[in-house]
């Protein structure tokens, strides 16, 4: 196990050498080729020490293979979920992309099972990034839904359990991020009514 974490690391360094030695014929192409494969090893890597801590290690050695920063919190009968990153495009996902944000977020969220179970919910999404023209409507927000699905804080996707709102949002900030709210459909007029009175 060990030495396939290590092999898969030693890839990672090739690659990341390449990007750094060559950045006079580096393009965008190469670019995005090493994000995809860093976040492929990235997630082999993890998948590996997840079956290690299975069926190797003991509870309180296990290595915590999950974001940290995901965060998720229940207060007034609202279900928020900070994600420490931007839900990406449909035409940048990938697999790995997709499996990331969809894990963390049913890992955080698992302890509010049962939460919204065959009621009609509200999922509010808000990204926040650091530029002026955020094309909203292309991104991929099946992760966000899915990792709730799996983790049964809402028992289906279909029509009759679920509806969704994406805003975007312009700050200056070093990292964006991406904010997540769950409620019961029948709050959600007032909750845009506040929004917009918060000016969010």
């Amino acid at each position: 196990m060990q030495k396939e974490i290590l092999t898969e690391l030693e890839d990672l360094r090739d690659e990341t050498e390449f990007i750094l030695n060559n950045q006079e014929i580096v393009e965008n192409k190469h670019i995005e080729n090493y994000l995809k494969s860093f976040e492929r090893i990235r997630y082999n890597i993890f998948n590996k020490i997840k079956l290690k801590d299975k069926y190797e290690v003991n509870e309180q050695d296990k290595i915590n293979y999950l974001n940290n920063r995901y965060k998720a919190t229940f207060e007034n009968d609202i279900l928020k979920i900070y994600i420490p990153e931007v839900i990406p495009k449909y035409k940048n996902i990938n697999n790995y992309a997709y499996k990331n944000i969809m894990l963390n977020v049913m890992e955080k969220t698992k302890e509010y099972r049962n939460l919204f179970n065959n009621q009609l919910v509200f999922v509010f999404i808000k990204v926040v990034e650091n530029q002026k023209n955020i094309d909203i409507d292309n991104k991929f927000i099946k992760p966000v839904v899915d990792g709730l699905v799996l983790s049964k804080v809402i028992q289906d996707d279909s029509i009759f359990n679920m509806f969704y709102g994406v805003l975007g949002k312009t700050e200056k900030r070093k990292n964006p991020y991406t904010e997540v709210y769950v409620f019961k459909g029948e709050k959600m007029l007032n909750w845009i009514q506040n929004m917009a009175q918060m000016d969010m």
